[in-house]
């Protein structure tokens, strides 16, 4: 039994490390899908990017990215009405993405509305999570027509360094690709509650049956929480479940206690790795 859980976990981890553990954004991956537009685009074929997007949001209606593009194609063709409510329709998915600010900033750059342009750079700089140049670049610009120098002269500073320091391109839409960032480390410590937790219900349980059940729902809370980097978090809960029962607790001494906390231990930390691996599932599916 202790054999089989240990193997399952084993394959669940890999099958989710090999389809699950993608660290793309969905922004990078509609991208991946769209990459023939963007193509069309990049090569100034209007007519053409025009026709596939327009085939791509027939069958996706949801996809930001590829608002992102028809606005910028009806911009080039000097349709900014019709550019601005792709672009707004686009954040109403997905909001987060800098260059939906940034085209949107554009637009009313051009207009002379230089407040409202600054306003958008600068949701374009907060989610500029690549660190592109051209967010801080526009902000600067706008920023000197509204005569707030220090800013602006501070945007362009930034802007001159990073354009010495190549950057990915926009078309790559890179949201935040740290993997340690704030939300992650957050969850780590809750992570070290939950493995304190889980221990606790080992040692005291006289049943293998509650310390599964709760290793399972933390598995899929944690693939809830975590849909691209939830492996790690179960790694973590993994490790501090091993080294807190053989260096801190320490285990039964011989018999069937010692059996029990064997079972229970390690079919934990197999149930960890597959119920993150099945929340994760089940985050994706709810989209």
């Amino acid at each position: 039994m202790l054999e089989l859980l240990i193997i399952t976990a084993f394959v669940g981890y890999i099958v989710y490390l090999r389809y699950y553990a993608d660290q793309r954004t969905a922004a990078q991956k509609e991208a991946d899908r769209l990459r023939e537009g963007i193509v069309l685009y990049d090569a100034g074929q209007t007519a053409g990017a025009l026709t596939y997007f327009n085939a791509a949001l027939a069958a996706q209606p949801k996809s930001s990215v590829a608002y992102l593009y028809r606005a910028r194609i009806y911009r080039d063709l000097g349709d900014s009405v019709a550019a601005l409510a792709d672009l707004e329709q686009a954040k109403s998915y997905d909001d987060s993405i800098a260059e939906l600010h940034l085209e949107t900033g554009k637009i009313y750059y051009e207009r002379g509305d230089y407040e409202q342009a600054f306003k958008d750079f600068d949701k374009a700089v907060f989610h500029n999570a690549a660190n592109q140049a051209e967010p801080y670049r526009w902000r600067g610009m706008a920023g000197q027509k509204l005569h707030r120098t220090d800013l602006s002269q501070h945007d362009l500073e930034r802007a001159a360094v990073l354009e010495k320091t190549p950057a990915p391109a926009v078309t790559n839409l890179s949201a935040s690709t740290r993997f340690f960032d704030r939300r992650f480390v957050l969850h780590m410590g809750l992570i070290g509650l939950t493995s304190a937790l889980l221990l606790l219900v080992v040692k005291r349980s006289n049943v293998i049956h509650w310390p599964y059940l709760a290793a399972a729902v933390v598995g899929v809370m944690i693939g809830f929480l975590e849909t691209r980097k939830g492996w790690a978090l179960a790694v973590e809960q993994a490790l501090l479940l091993w080294l807190g029962y053989t260096f801190i607790t320490g285990p039964a001494t011989g018999g069937h206690r010692q059996d029990l906390e064997n079972f229970s231990l390690y079919g934990s930390i197999g149930l960890t790795f597959i119920g993150s691996l099945l929340g994760s599932v089940i985050k994706r599916a709810q989209g």
